[in-house]
């Protein structure tokens, strides 16, 4: 997979621009904080600059599933509330205290036209999560869990660290006991 792009630039010329900036929002959240509500309309996109926001989705029924994870900078909204105006598929809570920037959609949209400079660094973040995202998707359909539990660590153990093992298995698909008996069966 190609590096990830430097977020930190992509973030600074998103919240530095001059005609964003007089547009967001930097706030604080606590840990266990809201961000994004399943269901709610937010066109905004979310700049985290510090701490780790867990995207989930809710079943009817309660059931959590993790969708990702943003850890330390990174960007995230609902395509979904920016695009169609609809409520968010997904929540977005904060799982350490956080540090964010919210820019209106509208906003950015007419910002990344207007700027070719910043339309490049904007395509770069959004082929490297399209390619992602692809990955994860082949990595539930096509791997076993035992699988992905090991691609999830070779891939970013400092992050397995910072969760909790009942968030991992959500992330992985499958139950927190399910992964207790994958652990055991690697540590043996």
């Amino acid at each position: 997979m190609p590096d990830r792009p430097d977020l930190s630039a992509l973030e600074d010329a998103l919240v530095g621009h001059p005609r964003l900036r007089m547009q967001t929002r930097t706030f604080s959240l606590p840990a266990g904080t809201p961000v994004i509500r399943q269901g709610q309309v937010c066109s905004d996109i979310f700049v985290l600059r510090a701490g780790l926001v867990k995207l989930h989705y809710a079943t009817p029924a309660g059931k959590e599933w993790v969708k990702s994870f943003v850890a330390d900078r990174g960007l995230f909204g609902s395509r979904s509330a920016q695009m169609a105006g609809t409520g968010s598929a997904f929540a977005a809570t904060c799982l350490e205290d956080c540090e964010l920037t919210a820019l209106p959609y509208p906003a950015f949209f007419g910002t990344v036209l207007a700027d070719p400079a910043l339309a490049a660094q904007v395509l770069r973040f959004n082929e490297w999560l399209g390619l992602k995202k692809e990955r994860r998707e082949y990595d539930l359909l096509c791997r076993s869990a035992e699988e992905r539990y090991r691609r999830f660590l070779d891939g970013d153990a400092a992050l397995a660290a910072r969760l909790t093992q009942a968030d991992i298995a959500r992330y992985l698909g499958i139950t927190a006991i399910a992964l207790s008996r994958i652990k055991r069966r690697l540590a043996a």
